[in-house]
């Protein structure tokens, strides 16, 4: 703090205590912080106010804001004390931090009763002495003998080597693995009891979130399921990043430290790189390797600016220009520190992948740029076929890609890489102009089936099934708007069986061909333009369109033929294995509706207490929050399906989110609005087991529950409620749209 900023809070503190008995307390003595922004360094006492220096350490030029309905509390007795006045600042508004990153400012609040002993400030420091002589009553930041002991045993319990190489055959490996470890300094007053790890199986799409449990000591442990090693990264208290290399089999103990929590809470702006951990047990070493890298930082905004302004080529030299200072930064670290060689492969692998997701994400999201600077000539230029030339130096054969965290977004644009998206939608385009016209139009199928329309209804249906329509035909259509929404609904359900008996199968016979000859496209690309042979990225790329290509097969018999494809082009055993597994997945032998029974743990307890009330109903349970954008919309999109099934004896809609992602007067402005029934706001910790009881990072997410309290369908497709409905409802096929 500048000396000039100490002279205005001392006469401050004499303007505000003039004439009554004060009483200072110096940097006084607190138990636990969880802030690393905010710090405490003067508490005045006075017969008629509670002053609290609020000294601010932050990132300079960015702002801090103090409101109105900041409180401190009594430790003991709970009593909280609501502020009455600030100065230095102003409530609800910014306060810019200067050049030096620190600010400070005075919260007013009412005296407090002689008998106080502590007070908390917010939920940030805990414990704040108002004994000018209390000596610093913080939990020691070190290991506990107690701690040591058992991080000691479980890592006794575990292998003592890691695998030596990247060998393909033995890379996949579903071997669960173990983390845990403890965090020094912690205190179950940080707001949070547990952590995530948002593992993913990239071969397949499929979500392992899974929750770090955190004990009031700190220690923690979380079991992984594992397909394969991975550099991957935990999240505590929401934002906290920490990264660590795994692999199957093997338990990673990690030591962390909360004062460098604290530092990372101070430091946002970057991309902060841990330096006081401490890893145990057979991976240790390389876990240090990885830690140690200096990791640079990266300018998103000089990015954004140049792929908005570079013409394709030279977007791609200037690129290629910053990825050869990273190589040559990483072969001048070599010279100075021994790393092992997997280390060094992890290393090369992330500064490859890197620099190509950062030319691929600038083909990708330049017709979005486009439309919102339609004037913008660069926005419009092809990217030529040559753009693609920086993949061939890339070991795609090499499983070690996989083991790095920066794989996901790279198969993710790989499989969807402007090149492909755009033969693939001319591929569909040709098949849908070149689709087979149904044996009988909808005006016929009414006749076949007896039918009875109005002749206003007729003439309706006997215009709309036209392919083209002359000016005066669109003109009666337009005036038949009203007519046409009428009619869709009276007859939705015979629409339905037109649609069932002579559109669908023409659409699901060639759904599957469609594929074929989108794939055999592909492959041709692949090798032709691309300069590319078939590689185990691409084999992946394949293995992850299934999912998809299953489910809109219509058949089994279309998706078998489809498999027996793709297969062809599948040489590493896992994959097939894989594909294998998600075709019995999406073709069971028994046509009935598979139910899973939750397993006996906290987060079944944790979801019981919300929909056991409801047993006897098929329940639709909504995974949402308020800062979601696709969460917001589908739930006001639903508002009058809701409000049409509002005391639906046989289902119902249950809301949960939690505390943190859906701020309270938000959600409570939202539920409102929507008219929104049966929510619940949750803590982050129980919404964490819920993520991983349902296996879901992202949200909107819906559940679908049965009247026993059993799982229906843990992905449903909310989007298509009334369509999707009838399958789980017999009765409600009526409805069908």
């Amino acid at each position: 703090m500048k000396p000039t900023s100490l002279i205005l809070l001392v006469l401050l503190y004499l303007s505000l205590a003039a004439g009554a008995q004060t009483k200072t307390i110096t940097n006084p003595a607190y138990e636990f912080k969880n802030s690393g922004i905010y710090n405490v360094p003067k508490v005045v006492l006075t017969d008629t106010a509670t002053l609290l220096t609020i000294h601010s350490t932050f990132i300079p030029h960015w702002w801090v804001q103090f409101n109105n309905d900041e409180v401190i509390r009594d430790s003991d007795t709970k009593q909280e004390y609501k502020v009455k006045g600030i100065k230095g600042a102003v409530f609800g508004e910014y306060l810019w931090m200067p050049d030096s990153g620190d600010s400070a400012i005075v919260l007013v609040f009412p005296p407090l009763p002689a008998s106080t002993k502590k007070i908390d400030y917010q939920n940030q420091i805990f414990g704040l002495s108002l004994d000018p002589n209390q000596t610093d009553s913080r939990r020691l930041s070190a290991v506990s003998p107690e701690i040591d002991k058992w991080m000691t045993e479980q890592l006794d319990k575990a292998p003592k080597t890691s695998m030596p190489n990247y060998e393909l055959s033995t890379f996949f490996n579903e071997k669960p693995a173990r983390l845990i470890g403890c965090i020094k300094g912690y205190d179950p007053r940080a707001g949070f009891t547990t952590g995530m790890v948002y593992a993913q199986n990239e071969l397949t799409r499929e979500d392992f979130p899974i929750v770090i449990k955190i004990e009031p000591d700190g220690r923690f442990e979380a079991e992984i399921p594992m397909v394969m090693p991975k550099h991957t990264y935990a999240v505590f208290n929401e934002h906290v990043i920490v990264p660590f290399y795994i692999e199957p089999g093997q338990t990673l103990c990690m030591v962390l430290d909360w004062d460098e929590f604290l530092t990372f809470d101070r430091r946002r702006n970057i991309r902060y790189q841990f330096n006081q951990i401490e890893f145990r047990g057979s991976l240790a070493s390389i876990n240090q390797e990885l830690m140690n890298y200096p990791s640079g930082e990266f300018n998103y905004a000089e990015y954004d600016k140049k792929r908005k302004t570079m013409a394709p080529l030279d977007f791609k030299a200037d690129q290629l220009a910053s990825y050869q200072t990273n190589l040559a930064k990483f072969e001048s670290y070599l010279k100075e520190q021994a790393l092992s060689a997997k280390a060094q492969t992890l290393l090369f692998n992330k500064i490859m992948l890197e620099n190509a997701n950062k030319l691929f994400n600038y083909t990708m999201s330049r017709d979005h740029y486009a439309k919102q600077d339609s004037a913008n000539e660069i926005l419009k230029m092809p990217i030529p076929e040559s753009y693609y030339d920086f993949l061939r130096p890339l070991p795609l054969n090499d499983p070690s890609l996989l083991v790095c965290n920066e794989f996901s977004e790279f198969i993710n644009r790989y499989e969807y890489c402007e090149i492909f998206r755009r033969a693939q939608s001319l591929s569909y385009e040709k098949y849908n102009n070149n689709r087979p016209e149904p044996q009988k139009n909808v005006l016929e199928f009414f006749d076949e089936e007896k039918v009875s329309i109005s002749d206003e209804e007729r003439e309706f249906l006997s215009i709309s099934v036209k392919k083209q329509l002359s000016d005066d035909e669109m003109a009666k259509m337009e005036q038949m708007k009203d007519l046409s929404k009428a009619f869709y609904e009276r007859y939705k359900e015979q629409i339905q069986k037109y649609s069932d008996k002579y559109v669908s199968p023409l659409y699901k016979i060639n759904q599957t061909q469609m594929e074929i000859d989108v794939w055999k496209l592909k492959d041709s690309i692949l090798v032709n333009t691309l300069g590319l042979q078939p590689n185990l990225a691409y084999e992946i790329a394949k293995t992850r369109s299934l999912g998809f290509a299953f489910k809109n097969a219509g058949s089994k018999e279309n998706g078998s033929e489809l498999w027996a494809f793709l297969k062809q082009g599948i040489k590493t055993p896992y994959l097939i294995g894989t594909g294998n597994a998600l075709f019995d997945k999406m073709f069971p032998s028994t046509a009935t509706i598979a139910v899973q029974t939750l397993p006996n743990g906290p987060a079944t307890e944790v979801f019981r207490k919300i929909v056991d009330p409801y047993k006897g109903k098929v329940l639709f349970v909504d995974f949402w929050a308020t800062t979601c954008g696709p969460c917001v919309a589908s739930i006001k999109r639903m508002k009058d399906t809701r409000g049409k099934y509002v005391g639906n004896p046989d289902f119902d809609f249950v809301f949960i989110t939690d505390q943190r992602s859906s701020p309270e007067k938000n959600y409570n402005d939202l539920v409102k609005e929507q008219e929104m029934k049966n929510t619940y706001r949750i803590s982050t910790d129980e919404f964490n087991m819920l993520r991983q009881l349902f296996r879901f990072n992202g949200i909107p997410r819906y559940v679908v529950i049965d009247q026993k309290g059993d799982v229906i369908n843990d992905n449903f497709e909310m989007h298509n409620f009334e369509f999707e409905l009838w399958k789980i409802l017999p009765s409600y096929k009526k409805i069908r749209l």
